[in-house]
C-alpha cells in the first residue's frame, strides 16, 4: 500500500530533503520511517532489560550483603544501583 503523505519541514530538513536524488526521495523517507520504528523497538526492549538487570542486581546485592556485609563487592554493587529505588541507604 502506497500513501502519500504532506509534510513542514525544517530549514535544515528542508535543505537536507532537496539534495536528495530526485527519483529517491520517497524511498529514502520510507525507510527513514520503517528503521525508526525498529529503533523505537530496540530502544524499549533495551530499557526492559535494563530494568530486570537492575532488579537482579538489587537481589544479588541484599543477598550477598546477608552472608557478608564487609565483602567489598556489596559497596560497588549498591553504587551501582544509585538514582534507582534498588539503591540501599545503608
Amino acid at each position: 500500500m502506497k500513501q502519500l503523505i504532506s509534510a513542514t519541514l525544517s530549514e535544515e530538513a528542508a535543505k537536507i530533503y532537496n539534495n536528495w536524488e530526485k527519483q529517491k526521495k520517497s524511498q529514502i523517507i520510507s525507510d527513514m520511517i520503517v528503521k525508526e520504528e525498529v529503533n523505537l523497538k530496540l530502544i524499549d526492549a533495551l530499557r526492559t532489560r535494563r530494568d530486570v538487570q537492575t532488579a537482579l542486581i538489587a537481589k544479588a546485592n541484599v543477598a550477598l550483603w546477608l552472608k557478608d556485609p564487609s565483602n567489598p563487592l556489596c559497596k560497588e554493587l549498591n553504587e551501582s544501583l544509585v538514582g534507582t529505588i534498588h539503591y540501599q541507604y545503608r
